[in-house]
């Protein structure tokens, strides 16, 4: 069989009207709630999300599968979550409700809106579209694809081609008007003025309108609520205030419905449609902004949690602790969110950084990996690597403490930064300062035969000055400082030092560096331990 004649079946197949009322396959209750938690706790390595954005032409099914998806085949990538738009357009499926792009592309706009646009009407003209191929492919491929939406999608306050129609003539859904983004900077929440507003009843029936659309019609595995793609929805978050009882109330509601869409269409085509939940990472956050998370896990709303968040990706210890147990109280599987860390320019492009990110996931009890951001258009070997503890061990790391600035925050996240005992950490003189870092292994035991394992620890400090000494403990052992020496990338300011640790000191869990300043000065900055990391080589 073809590949377009595949994808059509997979895009058809399972419209409703395309199947006699008698055809249909039957489903008890009883046996779909079986199956579906079955199919929530089958093990996953890694979740990856795809964003559906690709800017790079495609005409036939299979340019668009060589893009992105057959990249991950044959890795530990067990699910596809794959993103076709958000705010109601669409640029990576044909909706019936909601709108597919290209009505209103100008010459003004980017060659790659262009040719998104041109991709969908090639596939159209076959029957087919991206959802579509995608399904078919990964199913092939013993893959699993949830339809990944996200739920409130306000990057049309910036470019002009994703503001769907139904935004531009209906602006009192919104949060603002156009001309906050011009006058307001972008981490302050005000400037995301295409917002969806939720507390408004036709936003949120649209919504649900959307997911029954594509529940009826593509062959999915399961559906994604992307609260975390940005996690804005009611208007108190625009001064920095909690969501109100009301508010919180309307979105449990919202996701009943959507939960009731997943489980009728279910029990008409005889097997489940999974709900995951992409949420932050505390039960207080995700209240702040209007997620009852512990009433979406009692009700039985959602099978599966991706727990995780933008900002803070190195040292998510104890707070994606919290969620995970949760999780497994209700027995659902727990994902930990992962994302190119910040600052970019150290740790996105090294893997030794992905893979202690990944380690503390598993350590601190997650499920498996979910990736986001990533755009292999070439085969990357993380996506063989990052989803098991086993084939993470022996493998050289960096564990690592964040160090996001509040004030650097995009306005959309700033309800939702979780991150205990980040940095910075002022060092002052005359008493111990301590910075906690996770590290999610044993790292002696982890040894590869025949090899042994080092530990480096690097320290970047602001605003020392020469007559300063740094004295530093280890998990209370002195250690001796190396320095200054040249910081590990172009990194301006600070001064930088080293130290050669013994690895058995080194434990699995939290660490503990202790700092003090011993100085004759009097006056100037505070000194500040804004970086840390500690750098695994088995040699």
């Amino acid at each position: 069989m073809s590949l377009v004649v595949a994808c059509g079946i997979c895009l058809f197949a399972a419209d409703p009207a395309a199947m006699a009322e008698g055809e249909r396959p039957k489903l008890e209750r009883g046996e779909l709630s079986r199956l579906r938690k079955e199919g929530a706790n089958r093990p996953r390595r890694i979740l990856y999300n795809d964003d559906g954005c690709d800017g790079r032409p495609y005409t036939t099914p299979e340019e668009l599968i060589s893009l992105r998806v057959r990249q991950v085949a044959n890795t530990q990538v067990d699910t596809i979550c794959y993103c076709t738009g958000g705010g109601g357009l669409f640029w990576a499926h044909q909706p019936k409700v909601g709108e597919v792009l290209g009505d209103w592309i100008e010459e003004s706009h980017a060659p790659y809106v262009k040719q998104m646009r041109d991709g969908l009407i090639a596939l159209k003209k076959e029957g087919t579209d991206p959802l579509a191929l995608v399904v078919d492919y990964a199913h092939n491929n013993h893959m699993e694809v949830f339809w990944s939406y996200r739920m409130n999608n306000p990057e049309c306050s910036y470019v002009s081609w994703a503001l769907s129609r139904r935004k531009r003539e209906h602006p009192e859904y919104l949060m603002g008007d156009k001309s906050q983004w011009d006058h307001t900077r972008q981490t302050d929440p005000r400037a995301w003025w295409s917002l969806w507003d939720f507390e408004k009843p036709e936003v949120r029936d649209y919504i649900v309108r959307i997911f029954e659309d594509v529940c009826q019609r593509y062959d999915i595995d399961g559906i994604e609520l992307d609260f975390i793609r940005h996690p804005l929805f009611f208007r108190p978050n625009l001064d920095g205030l909690p969501a109100e009882p009301k508010h919180v109330a309307m979105m449990t509601e919202m996701v009943r419905r959507i939960r009731a869409v997943t489980e009728r269409e279910s029990m008409k085509r005889g097997r489940p449609i999974l709900v995951s939940v992409r949420a932050p990472l505390s039960v207080k956050s995700c209240m702040d902004i209007g997620l009852d998370i512990q009433a979406f896990l009692e009700e039985g709303l959602m099978d599966i949690m991706i727990a995780g968040q933008d900002y803070i990706q190195m040292a998510v210890a104890s707070s994606l602790k919290d969620m995970v147990d949760l999780g497994h109280e209700h027995q659902v599987p727990v994902y930990a969110l992962l994302v190119p860390a910040k600052p970019y320019t150290l740790y996105m492009h090294d893997n030794r950084a992905w893979c202690g990110a990944a380690m503390n996931r598993f350590y601190w009890g997650a499920d498996g990996i979910y990736l986001f951001n990533l755009f292999p258009a070439e085969p990357n070997e993380l996506f063989s690597q990052l989803g098991s503890v086993k084939s993470l061990k022996g493998r050289d790391k960096i564990y690592a403490i964040d160090n996001p600035t509040y004030e650097s925050v995009l306005g959309t996240f700033k309800m939702v930064m979780v991150g205990p005992d980040r940095l910075p950490v002022t060092v002052v003189p005359g008493e111990y300062v301590t910075a906690k870092l996770p590290v999610g292994e044993d790292i002696v035991a982890n040894t590869p035969s025949g090899k042994t394992v080092s530990a480096l620890l690097r320290l970047g400090l602001a605003n020392m000055d020469e007559s300063d000494t740094i004295l530093v403990r280890f998990n209370g052992n002195p250690q001796t400082l190396t320095g200054p020496v040249e910081p590990p990338v172009d990194i301006p300011g600070g001064t930088w030092f080293q130290i050669d640790v013994d690895p058995r000191l080194v434990q699995p869990g939290h660490n503990r560096i202790d700092l003090q300043l011993s100085t004759d000065r009097t006056v100037g900055k505070q000194v500040v331990l804004d970086f840390l990391d500690l750098v695994i080589t088995y040699n």
